[in-house]
């Protein structure tokens, strides 16, 4: 057989690979290089040989795919069916191609029709889903050619292409390939010796193919992450095993776990990076040539997509939850170490410092709650993030459920951003936050009773992580809503404290009609201290002289003037007084000539 300059003899062929990628690389070179020149003939100034150079370029990457896949058949059983298909298919496409570049519409139509088929058996038959998605990356590229070429040839196309494929295929495929019959047998015959794995998503109840050669690795280590989170969940809530007394609380809140979600949210955002990138490619692909074949993958992929970006908002969210409940735990035994050690105190010494203990509270807490305020805002941000996926608005359910989770985040947060403005001493900014946060758990119980949760949590297998954390059930709301009635009552009693009043002083109404005694009252009232609070609007309205500022703008000339000729009518000036009544006047002209201050801009008539 001759291969370009050498000749190899059948006695010499061996089952060794590198015999073949010589053939196969040099066919790939020259297939590069004649697409190349195909993206330069758009450019101006492109001379008009390069279209010749394409053609040779392509004609010698047919060349060395012919002597590939007759290297192959030589070998025989030596080398495996799918091997020899894949080298016949890779044939038939180069071929298609050339006659396609070269205008020959029908000898493209049979050779393009013959590898479709050929393609579509090897997607069938592959072992693995990592070939059958190859194949059907390859089916998607020649299927516009296809269609060009049968176009071209006005053959009837209104009803799809795959009847016209069949036709064609069947009457040339002994034609172009040799025992092709006889491939496709060997081929459906090895099809039930391997099991092939399933690659595919489930989401919402609907599955989810996955036809790309890129995003089959990706959604294998998507799916192995995500059942690592799932016996990593089933592990912290004793369901696998029983960890060690010792180990228990190290297992669930400690590092190891942290690690192996950081470990998932690497893999899953490694994953999102690829998928999305095949979204933008196709998206490419489409403004190109369109398709009903491209068309219908490009919808699985964007919802493969879409699948990866959610597990990866909600492993983020429930990351972020437990870091918040450990932080929480933590700062929890703190203060109930604090308290110990007073109490040890006291019963050693016999004496107390009552605020001794609640300044190391107040620190503990000045360290922490800033933190616990930007864990919240990292989950509000995923969760508006989840809120604007195409698969949660198209979804109103789970859409509502998003609002729901988001409305509960918001009230925790303004919880804990009113503890923080406590330990500030700033009491109403406290107050109006914690209204506020009614305010969004009144909201979150609102969105969550529209859901049937009970139904709709055994509707669909795959995994809520997002959901773990946030159950939105009653028990949840009332435990919210009892914390934060209750920090409305602290805080306020503190914020009166601080002001100066009375809160534990017995109201009027509580006294009997025995004790009730008017002047004692009257002077209690009068004796209680006004708070200060009241006093900051009054303050600055007295602590400025009005009448000089009215004197100064010029606001109080035309009054003075009007008060003065109501003056030189009433009364009139004597002989005794003319004399001082005109130096008066004469003393009152420049304050009448000065409209204001500011270049007069006040008081100007």
């Amino acid at each position: 057989m001759d291969s370009g300059t050498k000749t190899l003899e059948d006695t010499n062929l061996t089952a060794q690979p590198r015999h073949l990628q010589i053939l196969l690389f040099d066919a790939e070179r020259a297939w590069a290089h004649s697409q190349l020149l195909k993206a330069s003939l758009s450019l101006p100034g492109t001379p008009t040989a390069t279209r010749h150079h394409l053609i040779r370029r392509l004609s010698r990457a047919v060349l060395r795919a012919d002597s590939l896949f007759s290297l192959v058949t030589a070998l025989g059983s030596r080398v495996s069916a799918a091997d020899r298909g894949q080298a016949a298919a890779y044939f038939l496409v180069l071929k298609g191609s050339l006659a396609f570049e070269q205008k020959k519409h029908r000898e493209g139509l049979n050779a393009l029709s013959v590898a479709h088929q050929l393609l579509a058996t090897l997607a069938a038959t592959a072992p693995t889903a990592h070939e059958e998605a190859l194949a059907n990356e390859m089916i998607d590229e020649i299927e516009p050619m296809l269609r060009f070429c049968a176009y071209s040839l006005q053959l009837d196309i209104s009803r799809g292409t795959a009847t016209l494929i069949q036709e064609t295929a069947t009457n040339e495929q002994g034609n172009l390939i040799k025992g092709y019959n006889e491939l496709v047998a060997e081929l459906e015959e090895g099809q039930g010796k391997e099991k092939r794995e399933a690659v595919e998503l489930s989401w919402r109840g609907k599955t989810i193919p996955i036809r790309n050669a890129q995003l089959v690795g990706v959604v294998r280590k998507v799916k192995d992450a995500l059942a690592t989170l799932v016996a990593d969940r089933n592990v912290a809530s004793g369901q696998s095993r029983k960890p060690k007394k010792g180990a228990a609380r190290k297992e669930v809140m400690g590092a190891r776990r942290m690690g192996t979600y950081d470990k998932a949210l690497l893999i899953l955002s490694e994953g999102e990076d690829v998928a999305r990138q095949l979204v933008e490619d196709n998206k490419i692909g489409l403004s190109k040539a369109h398709s009903a074949r491209s068309e219908a993958a490009s919808a699985p992929l964007q919802l493969a997509h879409s699948y990866i970006v959610y597990q990866l908002l909600a492993i983020r969210i429930k990351r972020d939850l437990l870091l918040l409940g450990d932080t929480e735990s933590k700062l929890k035994a703190r203060e109930a170490k604090i308290a110990d050690r007073e109490r040890d105190f006291v019963a050693t010494n016999g004496t107390k410092d009552p605020n001794k203990a609640d300044v190391k509270v107040r620190k503990q807490r000045a360290r922490v709650y800033p933190g616990l305020v930007k864990i919240y805002d990292g989950v509000l941000q995923s969760l508006e993030q989840m809120r604007e996926l195409d698969v949660v608005e198209e979804d109103g359910e789970l859409g509502v459920a998003v609002e729901a989770r988001i409305a509960f985040i918001k009230a925790l947060r303004s919880q804990s951003l009113s503890r923080t403005y406590v330990l500030l001493d700033e009491y109403p900014f406290s107050l109006s936050l914690n209204s506020r946060a009614k305010l969004y758990a009144r909201e979150a119980r609102s969105l969550a009773s529209s859901l049937d949760l009970e139904n709709s949590a055994n509707d669909f297998e795959e995994p809520d992580f997002a959901g773990e954390l946030l159950p939105l059930e009653t028990p949840s709301f009332d435990a919210l809503d009892a914390s934060l009635f209750a920090d409305y009552d602290l805080f306020s009693k503190r914020w009166c404290e601080v002001s100066g009043a009375n809160v534990n002083a017995a109201e009027p109404e509580d006294l009997s009609l025995a004790e009730l005694n008017l002047d004692g009252l009257v002077n209690t009232v009068r004796k209680t201290k006004k708070p200060e609070f009241y006093d900051v609007a009054y303050s600055y309205v007295v602590a400025f002289d009005m009448e000089a500022l009215a004197r100064k703008a010029g606001l109080r000339g035309a009054m003075v003037e009007e008060v003065e000729d109501i003056k030189k009518v009433e009364v009139e000036p004597t002989a005794n007084n003319k004399m001082a009544v005109d130096k008066a006047e004469e003393e009152e002209k420049p304050q009448q000539e000065k409209k204001g201050w500011g270049f007069g801009l006040f008081g100007r008539k």
